[in-house]
């Protein structure tokens, strides 16, 4: 009996049922078979135009927020580095953040 597996589950009922005494040879045939469906989906998908766009859309969208978090990230460094340099001293001696 096939184990219960991610295979198992990814499969219809009837696949795994009818293909559960499947000989050697035949699996094989099947495997090429399948390989060839991947290969023919993945060419699919790569020229599918809508799937580029989107793809373009997201990547645009992202950017627009990496942007802005890395500028606050920024800010958030450099005033770090600012309080530092008040607490070494360097900086605005008087300040309550010396103490």
């Amino acid at each position: 009996m096939f184990k219960e597996t991610t295979a198992k589950k990814a499969l219809n009922k009837s696949f795994v049922d009818n293909h559960e005494n499947i000989d050697e040879d035949k699996a094989g045939q099947l495997i090429v078979l399948a390989e060839q469906k991947i290969k023919e989906v993945q060419e699919e998908k790569d020229a599918d135009e809508k799937l580029t766009a989107a793809k373009q859309i997201v990547k645009d969208i992202n950017s627009a927020y990496t942007s802005a978090i890395k500028y606050e990230r920024a800010k958030i460094s450099f005033l770090l580095e600012k309080i530092a340099e008040i607490q070494d001293g360097e900086v605005n001696p008087s300040s309550g953040a010396n103490a």
